[in-house]
């Protein structure tokens, strides 16, 4: 029974791991891979796409076929019968090439829509980054948290150790409390802050239900900087949507031209013809066919001129907007080129400083025990080490959102 319960027990065991593997191998690579697939903003945009391939089928379709039947109720005769029913069927046909300028104009559009999805995917990419980083922050600052609630720890025993000699007084102790007391409602707001973050991600996946997420708490900026070559935006797509949007205005303008051609109609009348009865003729009773030819002519073209003018509106419009959102990511590229390289230089100046304020900190806990200074300088490289921790976590979050911000704009 025993030994039935270990192998059990080791089973579970090995399960949680593997779990756990499976869970912790899941990179930021996967889970942008899993929004690109999950994601409904993104599933919207793709279908978007499927419409508007959808649409070329529609445009070449010709108009709809007119069938018309009569019977007479009143039957004229002719020389060789009375007609009792009539049968017509007309087809108008668009000037030549019409339906091809038509169906050129929905293929360009399907560049509009397929643009549009890639520009909602990146998005939603560098959302992923964003609440990972973000992710990664705040579990870091937990790290960061936990050792130094242990720092804490250790100074209070050495507190109680030199209140026991009276070499230390009451007070300091409680501002040892007051100091851990601090740190655990920092602890308990990153908690929070953490689940939520978590939630928003969960969203952005589009999963059921509230998956925990495993972040790295190891991220390092590189030493030297990786290529990243970010000075050209001409290609984003983004502002290539408003270049093939602009193409679908002039291929309108050339579909406007065409459709203000004369259209043309093609048509057959059949008239069923009785036979005569009161004399024997030559074809008596023979049915009427009648081959027709129509043509439609547009003689007032105000409509026509006046489309003429609105897509040239619009395309000066376009302009205008492409001009504006290729501003507005020149200037997100520029600010971010500069945020990361505070960030570096912030983290190199905080990792620096780091390793003073640990040596700082010795020097004064051992001239702390020997009684040579006071408790609140001690209290004090406390907080410096904290801020100086915190710190280069921010600078560290600041780079890799910055670098998923350049990889957006590319």
């Amino acid at each position: 029974m025993k030994s039935t319960l270990n192998i059990k027990f080791g089973i579970i065991a090995i399960f949680f791991l593997l779990a756990s593997e499976m869970l912790q191998s899941q990179t930021l690579a996967e889970l942008k891979e899993e929004a690109i697939q999950n994601n409904p903003e993104i599933e919207a945009a793709r279908v978007a796409v499927l419409m508007s391939e959808e649409k070329v089928n529609e445009a070449v379709t010709l108009p709809d076929t007119n069938i018309s039947i009569g019977y007479f109720v009143s039957e004229p005769e002719t020389r060789t019968g009375p007609q009792t029913a009539r049968f017509s069927a007309a087809q108008k046909l668009p000037w030549f090439g019409t339906i091809k300028a038509k169906k050129d104009m929905f293929n360009t559009a399907i560049a509009i829509e397929q643009n549009k999805l890639e520009v909602v995917q990146r998005k939603v990419v560098l959302k992923i980054a964003q609440k990972y980083y973000q992710l990664y922050s705040i579990q870091a600052k937990l790290i960061v948290l936990q050792k130094q609630l242990e720092l804490i720890g250790v100074y209070k025993e050495i507190a109680l150790s030199k209140l026991s000699v009276n070499e230390a007084s009451a007070l300091d102790i409680l501002k040892l409390t007051m100091a851990q007391n601090n740190l655990k409602k920092k602890e308990e707001v990153l908690k929070g802050e953490k689940i939520t973050k978590e939630a928003e991600m969960n969203q952005l996946l589009d999963r059921d239900g509230f998956d925990p997420l495993i972040i790295p708490n190891n991220l390092v900026i590189p030493d030297e900087e990786p290529t990243l070559i970010v000075e050209d935006i001409t290609y984003h797509p983004e502002l290539l949507t408003y270049e093939v949007m602009q193409e679908v205005v002039s291929q309108k303008k050339q579909l406007n031209h065409k459709e203000s051609l004369p259209s043309l109609g093609l048509g057959l009348d059949y008239v069923i013809v009785s036979e005569r009865t009161d004399m024997n003729l030559p074809e008596n009773g023979k049915d009427v066919v009648m081959p027709m030819v129509s043509f439609s002519i547009p003689l007032f073209s105000k409509k026509y001129k006046s489309l003429d003018k609105q897509y040239d509106l619009e395309t000066e419009n376009l302009n205008q907007q492409k001009s504006l959102a290729q501003n507005n990511l020149e200037e997100i590229l520029e600010k971010t080129i500069n945020t990361r390289i505070t960030a570096r230089i912030d983290y190199d100046t905080q990792v620096e400083n780091s390793t003073q304020a640990q040596e700082a900190e010795k020097i004064i806990r051992a001239t702390y025990e020997a009684g040579e200074v006071e408790f609140t300088e001690l209290l004090e490289i406390q907080d410096l080490m904290l801020d100086i921790e915190m710190n280069k976590i921010e600078a560290i979050t600041t780079y890799f959102i910055q670098t998923a911000i350049l990889n957006y704009l590319r």
